[in-house]
């Protein structure tokens, strides 16, 4: 099948069951330790656990590499796309979820006693973690297959004929 026919072939569902396939695997482990602790009687502890801040890390370095694939992988235009912005994105996911996924991760790793508040913010940065690796990882996968083709450059070396004329 022609590229352009594979390209045309998808849509927006399909992007998202490849990245929702993705998720349901790290959510695999949440699904057996709450077996686990239900089995136990504890199910209460769930919310305290590292996991929750490893996962939202995690998820939110995940997405930045699905979109960054997508990005570099397709054949975009280098001069059509804002680049700035892409940075700016970058920036602020890595301040505001990347960074205090793994302080949190920190935190809940040192305190010695259960904290409601940790509890709450990991599940809370899981949840953000959990949308933008959604979001990203759809967006990546969108440019991916619908990447603008650029056309490939001609690469033709002229030669120059340096040689003098006979009788000069």
């Amino acid at each position: 099948m022609p590229e352009a026919e594979r390209k045309s072939a998808h849509n927006s569902t399909d992007f998202l069951c490849v990245v929702g396939a993705e998720a349901l695997f790290i959510l695999l482990p949440f699904v057996v330790i709450s077996i686990v602790l239900l089995q136990k009687g504890e199910l209460s502890k769930l919310a305290y656990l590292p996991e929750w801040s490893v996962a939202a890390a995690v998820l939110t370095g995940l997405s930045l590499v699905r979109f960054t694939t997508g990005l570099l992988h397709s054949r975009t235009e280098i001069g059509s796309f804002a680049w700035e912005r892409v940075m700016l994105i970058f920036s602020l996911i890595f301040i505001v979820a990347l960074v205090p996924s793994l302080l949190v991760l920190s935190l809940v790793l040192l305190s010695g006693v259960y904290s409601g508040f940790l509890a709450v913010t990991q599940i809370a940065l899981f949840a953000s973690g959990l949308f933008l690796f959604m979001a990203l990882g759809w967006t990546g996968q969108y440019i991916l297959a619908h990447g603008k083709e650029v056309p490939a450059q001609n690469h033709e070396i002229a030669i120059i004929n340096t040689a003098r004329a006979a009788g000069d």
